[in-house]
């Protein structure tokens, strides 16, 4: 089997028969998904960073910072 393969809609093509084009789209395509996947892992880093954050934040509060809004007072 051909090591410089490419697969795409289950078809498995060989690299080096394509044209010079194609390579390049291929080479692209592979160097964007992979980013893809590191911005996606990056961003459920992110996400649980902020969820432990807020939870944090929430522990540490104190009411004596707690400002009173319109809505409170006037109740």
């Amino acid at each position: 089997m051909v090591d410089n393969t490419v697969t795409i809609d289950s078809k498995v093509y060989d690299l080096d028969k394509l044209s010079d084009e194609a390579t390049l789209a291929c080479s692209l395509l592979q160097e964007v998904q992979g980013e893809i996947v590191q911005v996606s892992r990056k961003l459920d880093i992110l996400r649980a960073s902020s969820i432990a954050l807020t939870n944090k934040v929430k522990e540490l509060v104190s009411e004596e910072a707690l400002v009173e809004t319109e809505e409170e007072t006037e109740t």
